[in-house]
């Protein structure tokens, strides 16, 4: 399995930061938030991972090179590059189905039938080696929801008990006691970034063109008959679309890192 990082945002939700700084390149516990990601990655086992990139993508090139040091292969995909018919340089990212597109060759270069996808700011503690296990081929993709009842501002899923899902819910305006009012055939997990999706959903978005991985990919995708799953991870998992959101992602990175791992606590004992 190969995999995609997402990281061709503007960061607007970010500023001041990123005013001088692409937003993968934002830190939580002194790491920046696409290095995780990529480190994360590398600890399941992928060692293909293609990032697409727009705002300030040389910083970010700079910063991670090829991916040698993480024992990983980056390859980048530039979406301020013209598309095919254009002859000036973008002024707009492709979008999340867009830059999948774009990224088609790359992501069924080895005949897989999957690919790992991860928003570039999507803080968490997931074990991603047993997210891709829990992904049956059968599925067009498996989305790993988690339950955050702070943010019901996100983007929601309507998960059945069956394990599939009923439907998405574009950041809806709901409170709380809203949120909790709809829940009545099972949950709505918030999306976390992290998912799985069959190679064959990039059959159904559209070439060189700005297009959305729901609207044109899995839409389309489940009219024709697939099944969209989803799966809630084990773990912490922290949106950092906003400055509080990144500090608390900060405060957890280094609360996380002042406590003694399962082996030392063992070594200790004996």
């Amino acid at each position: 399995m190969r995999a995609f990082v997402l990281a061709a945002g503007l960061g607007t939700r970010l500023r001041p930061l990123t005013r001088l700084l692409p937003k993968p390149l934002v830190t939580a516990g002194d790491m920046p938030l696409v290095e995780r990601t990529i480190r994360q990655i590398a600890a399941a086992g992928i060692t293909e991972i293609g990032i697409n990139l727009f705002y300030m993508p040389e910083i970010i090139i700079d910063k991670l090179g090829d991916g040698r040091r993480f024992g990983v292969n980056l390859t980048w995909f530039d979406e301020r590059l013209p598309l095919p018919g254009e002859s000036e340089p973008r002024s707009e990212p492709l979008g999340t189905g867009g830059g999948l597109k774009a990224a088609q060759d790359f992501l069924t270069a080895d005949g897989d039938e999957a690919f790992l996808l991860v928003n570039s700011d999507a803080w968490h503690t997931f074990d991603l080696r047993a997210v891709a296990a829990r992904y049956d081929p059968a599925d067009v993709a498996m989305m790993v929801v988690h339950r955050d009842r702070r943010r019901p501002d996100l983007h929601v899923l309507d998960c059945r008990p069956s394990g599939d899902m009923a439907g998405f819910l574009h950041r809806p305006p709901m409170n709380l006691d809203e949120l909790e009012a709809q829940e009545t055939r099972g949950f709505l997990g918030i999306y976390t970034g992290v998912a799985v999706y069959s190679v064959r959903v990039l059959d159904h978005l559209p070439a060189n063109r700005v297009s959305g991985l729901v609207v044109h990919g899995l839409r389309p995708a489940v009219a024709c008959g697939e099944r969209i799953a989803w799966h809630e991870a084990d773990g912490l998992w922290i949106d950092c679309g906003t400055l509080n959101e990144l500090q608390r992602a900060d405060v957890f990175t280094r609360s996380l890192r002042a406590l003694p791992s399962e082996a030392a606590l063992q070594a200790v004992r004996q």
